[in-house]
């Protein structure tokens, strides 16, 4: 979500913490624990997405076009859903391990600006 938000000069994207008030009451029928488990995003025009879905467009809105049109392609969405889910299940786990290196290495990349 760093990465993103870096990349984000427009404003195009919008990122709530689901655990305060109110933060879902835009998103009719999506629990805490729902978007706790799984990302959520909601589109200018109330279509919601979920998971991969959600990654896909926040790439296209940040100009990654190449990334956002690498996770559309057909063939390989049942590959990017199950690592999502693998990925969303342990996430927590991997931010241990991971998030020290990773945080660095979106803080290298958005200083300059690679992608």
């Amino acid at each position: 979500m760093i990465y993103l938000s870096a990349r984000d000069k427009a404003g195009k994207l919008g990122f709530v913490d689901v655990r305060q008030a109110r933060a879902l009451d835009a998103l009719d029928g999506v629990s805490c624990d729902s978007a706790l488990a799984n990302i959520h995003a909601q589109t200018l025009d109330g279509k919601t997405l979920i998971g991969v879905d959600v990654f896909r467009e926040a790439y296209a809105l940040v100009d990654l076009k190449v990334l956002s049109w690498f996770l559309s392609i057909k063939p390989f969405q049942p590959l990017f859903r199950f690592g999502y889910r693998l990925f969303a299940t342990h996430r927590y786990s991997l931010s241990k391990v991971l998030g020290g290196p990773a945080l660095k290495l979106v803080k290298i990349i958005t200083k300059k600006d690679h992608l």
